[in-house]
């Protein structure tokens, strides 16, 4: 018995739509698997914190909060491994070397990081923050020849700025008191600064050192005896991490603190000076950013923060025994008050919290 050719054309048609459908479900399941492996693909930022200070806390949150809103921008996960050394920069070294096969680039938070990433890893690019000179640890001769590998954002302390503010204020005082810590090789840049623009005001500065957060105590203590009128510690990362105890301290002996990083009167001081950290966590994710997406560090210059800002606490100005004339006032940014303590939250990850 002949089908009917209707019969027989109907069925092809049949087929061939059949064909067409199950083509068509195949090129959409081929277009959603290579969605999802490009979702799946993730770029991992090693972070290197070797100190828990606010500054280094406000770099880091910045940082990740500005790649966070790039991975939600171009759905391209950044996962961020954080290793932390909590003020033991004898870690450092092998928290590099284990780091650096893991990731597919370094950021290093502070001098004493820089330094161990530059020695104990090889071909990885390394992003540096919150870095005071990157030229006394051989980084770079100037900020467009530098190793070809690194780049990073400067942070030099506003030093001089400090001083005249203190010069300003109490016109009247000729020993300035200061803390620092030998082993950190910024620390001992600042002090040289210090000194230097003491000297242009005819000022004495009176020296402290101290070997780890737990000398604070003795080595203000010390300074009081000798009758220094206001305390003006350096700028680094073991001091700023305990800043607060020094404040405590500024208050219980009536001795006017300042501070060389922006954050200092939240933690005590009567009033600092310095930069703003979280705009420099902001360039140092765009630095991220411009490497993963193909940019060779050795043709990125490294980056200034140039905008010093000055914030006074009124509250610890007057328990330190001070008073800022209203002139001082009116250039400030911003007043503040005295904040607790911020534990660091070591939550990494930008692609899973």
């Amino acid at each position: 018995m002949r089908k009917n050719p209707d019969t027989r054309r109907q069925f092809s048609v049949n087929i061939i739509m059949a064909v067409i459908g199950l083509l068509l479900v195949m090129t959409a399941c081929q277009k959603e698997q290579i969605k999802e492996e490009k979702v799946s693909v993730s770029y991992r930022l090693g972070v290197l914190l070797a100190y828990d200070s606010p500054s280094a806390r406000e770099v880091f949150q910045t940082m990740k909060r500005k790649l966070l809103d790039y991975q939600q921008r171009t759905q391209e996960i950044i996962d961020i491994l954080l290793k932390e050394a909590h003020g033991d920069v004898s870690l450092l070294p092998d928290q590099a070397r284990k780091l650096a096969p893991q990731v597919n680039l370094i950021v290093v938070i502070s001098t004493p990081a820089l330094q161990a990433a530059m020695i104990e890893t090889e071909n990885i690019p390394i992003v540096f923050s919150s870095v005071a000179n990157p030229y006394i640890i051989k980084a770079g001769r100037t900020a467009v020849d530098h190793n070809p590998r690194v780049t990073g954002v400067c942070s030099t302390a506003p030093i001089k700025q400090v001083i005249e503010l203190i010069y300003q204020v109490k016109p009247e005082i000729r020993r300035i008191g200061t803390i620092w810590t030998p082993s950190e090789i910024n620390s001992e840049y600042y002090l040289e600064l210090m000194k230097e623009a003491a000297s242009e005001f005819g000022l004495e500065v009176i020296v402290e050192s101290i070997s780890a957060a737990q000398d604070i105590v003795q080595a203000v203590q010390a300074l009081v005896r000798q009758q220094v009128e206001v305390l003006f510690p350096v700028s680094d990362n073991t001091i700023n991490a305990n800043f607060d105890l020094i404040g405590q301290l500024a208050e219980a002996n009536k001795i006017p603190l300042f501070a060389a990083f922006s954050t200092g009167a939240e933690f005590g001081a009567c009033a600092s000076m310095g930069f703003d950290f979280s705009d420099i966590g902001t360039r140092t994710a765009d630095l991220v950013i411009r490497i993963k997406e193909g940019e060779n560090p050795a043709r990125i210059p490294f980056q200034y923060v140039d905008r010093v800002r000055f914030f006074i606490n009124e509250e610890a100005a007057e328990k330190q025994g001070i008073k800022f004339p209203e002139m001082i006032i009116n250039k400030a940014d911003r007043l503040v008050k005295t904040q607790p303590k911020k534990e660091f939250l070591s939550t990494a990850g930008t692609g899973s919290e």
